[in-house]
């Protein structure tokens, strides 16, 4: 077994990059094998963070060799590290594939497939693990656009070639889907769900489907069998995943999710998925009540206010809980300064401060880092900038605070760490602790003495890493949503302090009320039943305006998606799921019809 040295290494970076979430949930870990040729085909919605959460999270710990595109080989660095870590360079080409009414019998080849699919078999040969990304390209869109050929294809052309050359195979190749579902992707603290799903036996299906269907080609590795595997495969995608027919569905789904928990992140990883397509089965169903035209759209009101004004429902909820609420000047003046001494007096924010100024440099650093380099119209670029640069500044603070203690060490006197207040009990612990320190930097200053000094740093520095990062992951994201709050708060207090005349109405507030379409991604085709390609164009982001002339509009909306909802509710077969649900004591896990 090769040791991958620089995959392992690239793994655990990934770790520590994955830190930008919250949580982590994994779910089907049984349903992926221990060893064996096994390709993994997963959504891909969040750029190279993608490839992090896959590589931490498969089971086993079993090293995954991607598909990666190859213009990130042509610089001879980044080359290095890839095909270090068992990467393997795919081209990628959307310009040239064929309309379905155009495709040959038997899949082309090209000398760029041909070198594919030779490492790819190879790999596969040796009980690897691929890793597959069917859609072709990272994107942002309301459920999964496209799935092409690619894995299909090398499964199915790894089933023929083993049959020819090797008389079959000696363990059974099979494909794991997956779906990696963020509750906000781009928003630091959120969460990430993995659900790895039923494996397919790919000669076993295709055996299977031949059965089926006798008009298919019998060879193993046709079009029509690629095809086929392709749309099972997305099929098994799709189950995993959220997915709606359109945005306005979507972002209507978000904002009754959120009315109907308070905050999204109060829902159990375990369920959001679940929940959240059972809200877009609602929304869907061609036999919905009447009310749904104007729930629907004071939803997408709502959202779009929220989204404009920069205040999750989360946040406004925790500081107004009321949506009938309309405060006063006095009273939104009390709830400010409510949130802020429970911001800055709560236990949680003096347990977190001593490692705050540490980090607030990785906090700079990521938001710059995004600004700069982040797509703005291109959603799945930004969390990528943010934990990575991120993750570099912290490490700067903490190799800063490494030097400083070996400094010390060194001179045989604590300095300014003397400073640090500890408790007494502690005393011998820590004394114990600095004469064990001390040890790696006594002595000659040979070869040996300078290995010593050498392992001495890297102790301290894991050491340190571990601690401080530990600390503040376990602190940041309650301050992290105290802090929100509390800004919500201050921009209400803006609002209703604001004069009536100063908020947008009529036209000028009709650009905010108007949810924001992404632009497509240009390497997504979409194409008719007949194969003709669909153009698809996002909607213009409204000019940037100050938050307190919308807040008025924002409480009028919050209330008026609330009622509309629950009268939507009423008129609905899934209402009572939803009370019975709450009667059981299951906060509202069940969303649908009541059994």
């Amino acid at each position: 077994m090769e040791l991958k040295v620089v995959y392992r290494g690239l793994r655990r970076v990934s770790d520590w990059a994955l830190r930008f979430y919250s949580e982590i949930y994994v779910d089907g870990q049984e349903n992926v094998p221990r060893d064996g040729p096994l390709i993994i085909a997963s959504c891909h919605h969040n750029e190279i963070l993608d490839i992090a959460t896959l590589s931490v999270t498969i089971p086993h710990g079993r090293p995954v060799c991607f598909w990666a595109k190859s213009t990130m080989f042509k610089n001879p660095l980044v080359r290095a590290i890839l095909l270090s870590s068992g990467s393997i360079p795919v081209a990628r080409n959307p310009n040239i594939t064929p309309v379905a009414a155009e495709q040959p019998t038997q899949p082309q080849s090209s000398p760029v497939n041909e070198v594919l699919f030779r490492e790819t078999f190879r790999a596969l040969d040796r009980e690897e693990v691929i890793g597959v990304f069917p859609e072709g390209t990272s994107y942002t869109e309301p459920g999964i656009a496209q799935v092409k050929d690619g894995a299909s294809r090398a499964a199915l052309e790894y089933v023929a070639w083993t049959k020819e050359t090797k008389g079959g195979q000696k363990k059974k190749l099979q494909i794991v889907p997956v779906g990696i579902v963020y509750t906000d992707k781009s928003q630091y603290q959120s969460r990430v769900c993995v659900r790895w799903g039923k494996p397919i036996d790919v000669e076993d299906y295709a055996q299977e489907r031949l059965c089926k269907d006798p008009a298919l080609s019998p060879e193993v590795n046709s079009r029509s069998m690629i095809k086929a595997l392709s749309a099972e495969i997305e099929k098994r995608m799709i189950d995993l995943t959220i997915n709606a027919p359109d945005w306005d569905t979507l972002y209507a789904v978000e904002a009754a999710r959120d009315i109907l928990w308070d905050d999204k992140e109060r829902i159990p990883a375990s369920h959001f998925v679940w929940i959240s397509q059972n809200l877009i089965s609602l929304f869907t169903d061609p036999d919905a009540a009447p009310s749904i035209t104007k729930a629907k759209q004071s939803l997408l009101r709502y959202h779009s206010l929220l989204d404009h004004a920069n205040i999750s429902h989360g946040s406004l909820w925790g500081v107004l809980p009321d949506p009938s609420t309309r405060p006063t000047r006095s009273r939104a003046l009390g709830i400010f300064f409510r949130q802020l001494l429970i911001t800055v007096l709560h236990p949680r924010f003096v347990l977190f401060l001593p490692t705050l100024p540490l980090h607030v440099p990785a906090y700079v650093t990521g938001l710059i880092g995004d600004r700069l380099l982040g797509n703005p119209e291109e959603e799945e670029t930004h969390a990528q900038f943010k934990a990575v640069l991120g993750g570099v500044a912290a490490a700067a603070a903490y190799a800063g605070v490494t030097r400083l203690i070996v400094k010390q060490l060194i001179r045989g006197t604590p300095g300014v760490l003397a400073r640090v207040k500890s408790p007494a009990f502690l005393a011998p612990v820590l004394r114990t602790i600095w004469t064990g320190g001390q040890w790696f930097f006594k002595g000659d200053n040979g070869l040996l003495g300078k290995a010593r000094a050498a392992l001495g740093v890297f102790g301290i520095f894991y050491a340190t890493s571990f601690v401080l990062s530990h600390w503040h992951n376990y602190w940041v994201g309650s301050n992290y949503r105290q802090l929100k709050r509390l800004i919500a708060s201050w921009k209400l207090l803006l609002g209703t302090l604001s004069p009536r005349s100063n908020d947008l109405k009529g036209e000028q507030l009709a650009a905010y009320t108007v949810p924001y379409i992404p632009r497509p991604n240009p390497f997504i085709k979409r194409r008719d039943d007949s194969g003709t390609t669909i153009a698809s164009a996002g909607s213009p982001r409204a000019p940037a305006v100050s938050s307190r002339k919308l807040i008025r509009p924002l409480l009028e909306a919050r209330s008026e998606a609330t009622r509309s909802l629950w009268s939507f509710l009423v008129d609905s077969k899934y209402l009572r799921g939803l009370v019975t649900a709450r009667m059981r004591g299951e906060a509202w896990m069940q969303v649908g019809p009541a059994t």
